[in-house]
């Protein structure tokens, strides 16, 4: 019957036995698989708050299939609540911390399968670790984006939707006084009509897409608004889902293979989704015995083409996406580079799921001959400034910014940064480079966000570019480089530049370098000493591996 069985036959499991029945469980239930329901659910999060009514809907299905489910929950935090303050340093680890506590309920009560319920950035990719460290029958469930604002008149993105990431940007707008209080006011109060995870492609949505590209969810779930009633059918559906996989035995490391990984990199660069997915899928890599490197990464995502118009790199939202048909579309687009043969949580394969597909929307889902940008959606750059790798997103550049050179403008942090551009210190031409921000250096890695936010309000995202070895959010847009690898606190070559250096960042080349001998450059620059932490962020400072290998903390012997 499974493992929990181990621990509820016969007279010396009695106790165990004894601790369920107190909590109302029934002999019956007891002799059922007891499948775990992990879920995030918080009211910090709005992508979050739909998950309570998820979680019952998942557990329903898991009673009709034959299963017993016992519920648990875990952190979930909003990224766009901790941005640009020392909340964000927690953000990152906190992907770990979710991994933790996953396994230690999993293998602490010896429990048969899991469903996990999740919606926003480091929430998902944390909640696939902790699975794929424990190997269970597994099916993932998302909450849903949010509806998206409208706004036809002075949309920036050229459409008539708008999403949470244009509040940011307005700042900059009305700080130029192109946009007036009250229109400020009209976007902060409109861009956001409904719970849900971010209506753009940030890393939340772009998340939940890959989970469902490598088979983790069901088909056609990772699009649906979070306010749809299909939405709650889909919560049902999957716990009859895990079920199955109990029944066949089939487990995530089954699902998650070389080919799901790297058909995920695929998709991730059809649709342009988020940087930090670079993170997140060498991370699951790891946890799930997969060889792949960063540069690996950069090879096969430059090798798909930009198909989907998605905001920030288009004028479309998820809304759109779902309604085109979603990542089972896009997987059919791309079917001629994929490996479709793999098994997925429905029990067949990918190639049997997607097969009556049909494309409803050609103008937001376009075909592989006809793209939005002949370039991939993520690129990694290499070069002097980045001997290890450094990360950026090809398809929310724009066309005159994919070469850029310029003299460096230094900022020791994030928050000097803000002040900085705030002050109107930066000019045109300049490349802005942000150092101190790594996973160590953060510590935790915060996203520069609203930096580039900012910058775009102002005008200013094609004109200056921001390198950093800190990372950014996935609705950004603008001419960046983020996870410059060996990062500051590393000793990287980035801990050695200085105000005026002439830096050169070819997007298509692939490579960002200095006009600087950074073995001499050693000997004349005395570095920043580290900001002492504490707490958690002690214990990742001291553990966390590189951000060109996925920025975890080892799990194994090595």
């Amino acid at each position: 019957m499974g493992r929990s069985s181990d621990i509820l036959k016969g007279p010396e499991w009695a106790n165990v036995r004894a601790l369920y029945k107190s909590s109302g469980f029934t002999e019956e239930e007891l002799k059922k698989p007891l499948i775990a329901v992990a879920n995030s659910y918080n009211t910090v999060c709005p992508g979050h708050a739909v998950l309570k009514q998820l979680t019952q809907r998942v557990k329903e299905g898991i009673y009709a299939a034959g299963g017993t489910p016992v519920e648990f929950g875990t952190i979930g935090a909003c990224d766009g609540v901790a941005m640009s303050h020392k909340g964000m340093q927690y953000i990152l680890p906190a992907r770990e911390m979710i991994a933790d506590d996953i396994e230690a309920m999993i293998e602490a009560h010896r429990l048969d399968g899991l469903v996990i319920l999740g919606s926003c950035d480091k929430i998902v990719p944390g909640m696939i670790l902790g699975a794929l460290r424990v190997n269970l029958p597994t099916v993932f469930v998302n909450g849903g984006p949010t509806l998206p604002g409208r706004m036809k008149e002075g949309n920036p993105y050229g459409g008539e939707y708008i999403d949470h990431s244009i509040i940011q940007q307005s700042e900059g707008a009305l700080s130029q006084g192109s946009i007036t209080q009250e229109e400020f006011d009209w976007i902060e109060n409109n861009a956001v009509p409904t719970i849900g995870s971010c209506a753009m492609l940030g890393t939340a949505n772009t998340m939940c897409c890959l989970a469902e590209a490598m088979g983790l969810s069901l088909p056609g779930s990772a699009a649906v608004p979070a306010v749809y009633s299909r939405r709650q059918s889909i919560a049902f559906e999957s716990g009859v889902a895990v079920m199955n996989l109990v029944n066949k035995n089939i487990c995530i490391k089954d699902i998650v293979t070389k080919d799901a990984i790297i058909n995920a990199i695929k998709v991730n660069s059809a649709i342009g989704g988020s940087t930090n997915a670079v993170l997140h899928l060498l991370a699951i890599s790891y946890e799930a015995g997969v060889d792949l490197d960063i540069f690996e990464f950069g090879k096969v995502s430059m090798s798909v083409p930009h198909l989907v118009p998605m905001i920030p790199a288009g004028q479309y939202t998820l809304l759109d996406f779902y309604e085109a048909g979603g990542i089972p579309v896009i997987m059919k687009e791309l079917s001629s580079i994929l490996k479709l043969g793999g098994i997925t949580c429905t029990g067949k394969s990918m190639e049997d799921n997607i097969r009556s597909v049909k494309n409803k929307n050609r103008d937001v889902i376009r075909s592989l001959d006809h793209p939005v940008h002949t370039r991939g959606g993520i690129a990694v750059l290499k070069g002097n400034v980045a001997p290890d790798g450094a990360v950026t997103k090809p398809s929310a550049i724009p066309e005159q910014a994919l070469k850029f050179c310029g003299p460096a403008k230094i900022y020791e942090s994030e928050h000097e940064a803000l002040e900085g551009i705030r002050a109107h210190q930066v000019q045109a031409g300049e490349v802005v480079v942000i150092r101190n921000e790594g996973p160590k250096g953060g510590p935790g890695m915060p996203e520069m966000y609203k930096v580039m936010k900012v910058l775009v309000g102002m005008k200013l995202g094609s004109k200056v570019c921001v390198i950093t070895d800190g990372r950014f959010s996935g609705s950004n847009n603008g001419c960046f480089v983020g996870h410059i690898c060996p990062e500051a606190l590393d000793d990287g070559p980035i801990a050695y530049l200085k105000n005026g250096d002439m830096i050169t960042v070819d997007i298509l080349k692939g490579t960002v370098e200095a006009d600087v001998d950074f073995e001499q450059r050693k000997h004349e620059i005395v570095r920043k000493e580290k900001t002492p932490v504490q707490g958690c962020l002690y214990q990742y400072r001291k553990n966390v591996a590189t951000a060109s290998k996925g920025a975890y903390i080892a799990t194994k012997e090595s």
